[in-house]
C-alpha cells in the first residue's frame, strides 16, 4: 500500500459505510490479506476495529460470529468447539500459524481464502452473512448464503460490510468431519472436504458435503448430498457417493497438484470422510 494517505476509524456502522462510498478506500478487519497484498491503488483504509464486531454470542438458536473475530478467539471458542463437534474451531486453527490467527480475522479470512477450509467448513454447515448498506443514512443489514454471496461477492460488497457470520440452529448438533491433503503438515491444504451430516439410528437425515481446493470458492458436491440422503452410510452409499462428489468439478492444476489429482482426491477424501463417520 504505498499510496496510502489516511487511515480512518469510524466509531458507528453508519460513518464507516459513508467512507466505503469513496474512491480507492478499502476496509481492513485483520490487515493480514489487505498488507501482503502491497496494492497501489490504495489511498485509504476503514479500520473496523472500533465497530464491536468481535464477538461469538448466541441469538436465538443461532450462533452469531461477528465480522472482526480473530480466528485466535475462534480456535478458543468454548462455544464453537460445541457446534458441529467443533469443525469451524478446527477449520480455524487449520487456516493460519498461531502468530497470523491472532491477527486474521473471520470475514477477512473468508474473502481472501474463499476456497480454504474455513470456508469450507462454514458452507458445510450452511452458514449465512449478514451484510450492511445504507439506505438513504438509514443502515439496513440482509442475510444471504454463503452460497449466494461468494456467487455475487462484487455486487454484495459494493457500499456495503459484511457484519456477521451465522451458523443456523439446523446445523449446530450435526456430526461433522474435515479431511484434507496437502503436501507437508503445516502446508495448506490442497484439497479439503468438510462432510457435516443430521444423523437418526445410523440413517442421513441432512447435511452437507463442502469442497476446497476444487474452484475458486467453497464447493457444494450436491449429486454426492442426495446419493446420502436418506441412506445409511454403507460401503455401497460410500463409493457412490464419493463417485458422485467428482461431478462437475473443473479445477484447475497448479505446482500444488494437477487437475486430475484434484479430482481424484475429493474422490478419497469424501470416501474417508464419511467411512468415519459411519463408525
Amino acid at each position: 500500500m504505498l499510496n496510502l494517505q489516511t487511515i480512518h476509524k469510524p466509531k458507528t456502522l453508519s460513518e464507516a459505510l459513508q467512507l466505503a462510498r469513496e474512491q480507492d478506500t478499502v476496509l481492513m478487519a485483520g490487515g493480514t490479506a489487505l498488507i501482503s497484498e502491497k496494492r497501489r491503488d490504495v489511498r485509504a483504509v476503514i479500520d473496523l476495529s472500533a465497530l464491536e464486531l468481535s464477538f461469538i454470542e448466541t441469538r436465538g438458536e443461532d450462533v452469531v460470529i461477528g465480522a472482526t473475530t480473530t480466528l485466535a478467539i475462534i480456535v478458543d471458542s468454548d462455544m464453537l468447539r460445541g457446534v458441529a463437534d467443533g469443525i469451524v474451531a478446527q477449520a480455524a486453527q487449520q487456516t493460519h500459524a498461531n502468530i497470523l490467527r491472532n491477527q486474521a480475522s473471520a470475514i477477512g479470512t473468508i474473502l481472501s481464502e474463499s476456497d480454504g477450509i474455513f470456508s469450507v467448513a462454514l458452507s458445510a454447515l450452511d452458514a449465512r452473512l449478514s451484510i450492511a448498506s445504507l439506505n438513504d443514512s438509514r443502515v439496513e443489514k440482509v442475510d444471504v448464503s454463503l452460497a449466494d454471496f461468494f456467487a455475487q461477492r462484487a455486487m454484495r460488497l459494493q457500499n456495503s460490510i459484511v457484519t456477521e457470520i451465522i451458523i443456523p440452529a439446523s446445523a449446530r448438533s450435526r456430526r461433522a468431519r474435515i479431511e484434507t491433503v496437502a503436501r507437508t503438515p503445516r502446508d495448506k491444504a490442497i484439497v479439503s472436504i468438510c462432510a457435516a451430516l443430521e444423523m437418526e439410528r445410523g440413517i442421513v437425515r441432512a447435511g452437507a458435503l463442502a469442497l476446497g481446493g476444487v474452484a475458486e470458492t467453497a464447493w457444494r458436491a450436491r449429486d454426492a448430498e442426495r446419493e446420502i440422503l436418506n441412506q445409511g452410510l454403507t460401503d455401497d452409499v460410500i463409493q457412490r457417493a464419493a463417485m458422485a462428489a467428482t461431478s462437475a468439478l473443473l479445477p484447475r492444476g497448479d505446482f500444488r497438484g494437477s487437475a486430475e489429482y484434484r479430482i481424484e482426491m475429493v474422490r478419497v477424501l469424501t470416501a474417508r470422510a464419511l467411512r468415519e463417520m459411519a463408525k
